[in-house]
């Protein structure tokens, strides 16, 4: 095992536990915008979780350089996705401030004051943006209940015909000064994605067929729109969808994200023409993964945040393909997109580490890129009371199978708390097209610094089919799922066993999503660990796929459907194996997840259940794959806790009512 310093140190300064309350109420800071002149910052402040029905959130405004945050809308409506008029005098927003749950399109002067409702309809409304010319704002809205069907909802004459009556996401397009507005995308085609053409003249439109969220891993268009005359024509079909599509300033070029390999993810950068011609992969042969897109000085070259491991960097892309380094923080991570000036000279986002909490950063540049700049101002600090106690976390490596080195962070109580060697808890990421990144790693998806604060050692690796390491390690569990990835999960507790960090007799296991999958498939494979959570897991890859939303996903990592070829899906699936299972488990669910079936985490624990089998599970009501209710994200994070202090000899947390972990004969 290789750390990235030479010995693992702690601070020496003892601090005080992370409560489960700190960390479900805390506020995060969300889609920063520079003004056009970079003056002026705007971003949004949201909680991590929503007490009542609908969310709340609020616009904020700092300078650039020097000055107090202040908030600049009241908190008391879900305002979001802040975008300043061209001229920078206006800021476009969306909010529900008209009708709870539902958006509509406002303007806010520069300068405070009253919000104007521009869009007189409501509904699911997203991706706002201006024209480059200021005349036009535009947005995608999902297609509104029409009168006869909410007649017919109201009299409960809903039957559900799967597949059919479709609600497409259609393009949008309002005049700023008539406030007309008017759809502008085909009938029948699904809008995932647009970008303006640096005329104001025309869009590019990421497309689709259905408004199925699978269609993202299959075939899909990218189309031509002129909204003058309304014609509409395909300009190229790909794998995938094209996302972050970005002009080039003379019209030329289209720019954006897709796959390099069998996996669909949007992992490199390509360009096409517009009037035709196969695509040209701008970063071929980049050894990390890039995760955003953007432009620079309105297309003139492209902004890309890229992955290396487990650090993000932020490039100026050439439309060469040429790379120069624009930012100078090179570790932690950026949380979504940056955004720039209109000159490219000053830049913003909101940015964390493994023991920074995520805030708003900013930077400037020289118009002469070549000299570049290093300033790097923080200018938010959202919760320094949560940041003190964050534990120290480090870089590591391990070798794996023969030549297979993987990747990781771990996560350590601080001197004070414990001693070597620690109670160790794994948590294994989603995806499997993901990773951990040096992030900020406290909430009820990310347990690292609440565990740690307990003075429990915590380890996220990053096995094969982890993003961050170029486009063969993210092809790597083609036709071997849940193989070498176990295998670098458990040799990476064994090295840090081996290193005297982790104490072999008290070892845990974790995963949320796909990181539930390989949570269970563990378990049926070793007997090493004295407890396990597995989340919003799958344990049936035959069952999964026919009941989640994203079947197609699956041909990311086998060559065929189950219904074509069930058997390799079946080997790999960890029910198969459930009755080799020794270690106790937690299972978690929301039970209107759409995208990993509550079904799945039932069929798990009916099975241990039967074979009397030392289990738990507990669903919970209206949450999707992802929680958003407090009370929710407070119940699931204490009982992950509360689990493991249980069984590795850990410091309580708050305490939850928690039933007996033998099986009941009833159920």
């Amino acid at each position: 095992m290789v750390l990235d310093s030479e010995e693992v140190k702690v601070s020496e300064n003892a601090t005080t536990i992370l409560t489960v309350d700190e960390l479900v109420t805390m506020q995060r800071p969300f889609d920063v915008e520079v003004a056009p002149d970079g003056e002026t910052i705007v971003y949004v402040v949201r909680p991590v979780s929503r007490e009542e029905e609908h969310w709340r959130s609020s616009l904020w405004i700092v300078p650039f350089m020097e000055g107090e945050a202040r908030q600049f809308t009241s908190g008391l409506w879900h305002d979001r996705e802040p975008r300043w008029s061209p001229d920078g005098g206006w800021i476009a927003f969306l909010s529900d401030r008209a009708e709870r749950g539902k958006t509509s399109v406002y303007l806010i002067p520069r300068n405070g004051g009253e919000a104007l409702r521009v869009f007189d309809q409501a509904g699911e409304i997203d991706n706002l943006s201006w024209s480059p010319d200021g005349r036009f704002l535009a947005f995608l809205m999902v297609e509104p209940e029409t009168e006869e069907e909410k007649q017919r909802r109201e009299r409960r004459d809903d039957a559900r015909v799967w597949d059919a009556d479709w609600k497409y996401r259609r393009l949008w397009l309002l005049d700023v000064r008539t406030r007309a507005a008017r759809v502008v995308s085909p009938e029948r085609v699904q809008v995932w994605a647009y970008a303006w053409a640096p005329d104001s003249a025309r869009l590019a439109l990421a497309v689709s067929g259905t408004p199925r969220v699978d269609d993202v891993f299959r075939v899909t268009s990218v189309a031509l729109l002129d909204i003058e005359s309304g014609e509409y024509r395909e300009l190229f079909t790909m794998r995938g969808v094209a996302e972050d599509l970005v002009w080039s300033a003379d019209g030329e070029w289209l720019a954006y994200r897709g796959p390099l390999g069998r996996v669909v993810h949007g992992e490199a950068v390509f360009r096409r023409r517009v009037r035709g011609g196969e695509a040209e992969c701008l970063t071929a042969g980049y050894r990390g993964t890039v995760e955003h897109l953007g432009p620079y000085r309105q297309g003139e070259a492209l902004v890309v945040v890229g992955y290396e491991g487990l650090d993000a960097r932020v490039y100026r892309l050439e439309w060469d393909g040429e790379q120069r380094l624009l930012c100078p923080r090179t570790t932690g991570s950026w949380h979504g997109r940056v955004s720039g000036s209109g000159d490219g000279t000053r830049w913003a986002g909101v940015w964390s580490d493994a023991e920074h909490v995520p805030d708003v950063w900013c930077w400037r540049v020289s118009n002469d890129i070549s000299l570049g700049d290093t300033t790097l101002q923080r200018r938010t600090h959202l919760h320094p009371e949560i940041e003190a106690k964050l534990c120290p976390a480090r870089s590591i490596e391990w070798t794996s199978d023969p030549g297979v080195t993987v990747q990781g962070l771990l996560v350590l109580p601080r001197d004070g708390t414990a001693k070597p060697p620690y109670p160790l808890v794994v948590q294994i990421h989603g995806g499997p097209t993901s990773q951990w990144a040096n992030e900020f790693v406290a909430s009820w998806h990310d347990w690292a610094q609440p565990l740690a604060s307990r003075g429990c050692a915590v380890l996220l690796p990053n096995p094969r089919g982890s993003t961050g390491r170029g486009t063969q390690w993210i092809n790597a569990l083609f036709g071997d799922v849940g193989g070498g990835e176990y295998r670098d999960v458990v040799s990476g507790v064994e090295a840090l066993v081996a290193a005297g960090l982790a104490d072999p007799f008290r070892l845990g296991v974790s995963g949320w999503s796909w990181g539930g999958y390989l949570t269970a498939w563990t378990i049926t494979q070793t007997d090493r660990f004295r407890a396990a959570f597995m989340g919003a897991g799958l344990c049936n890859l035959i069952s999964d796929n026919n009941l989640g939303d994203i079947p197609s996903a699956n041909l990311s990592y086998f060559e065929r459907s189950p219904s074509e070829d069930p058997e390799p899906y079946w080997d790999r699936s960890p029910i198969r194996y459930v009755q080799r299972v020794r270690t106790p488990v937690l299972i978690a669910h929301g039970e209107d997840d759409e995208r990993v079936s509550v079904c799945e985490s039932i069929q798990f624990y009916r099975a241990l259940q039967i074979l009397e089998k030392p289990c738990q599970l507990v669903t919970y009501p209206r949450e999707k794959h992802g929680f958003e209710e407090r009370n929710h994200q407070r119940d699931l994070l204490t009982r992950i806790l509360q689990w493991f202090a249980q069984h590795l000899d850990l410091e309580a947390p708050e305490r939850v009512t928690m039933a007996t972990t033998a099986p009941s004969a009833s159920g």
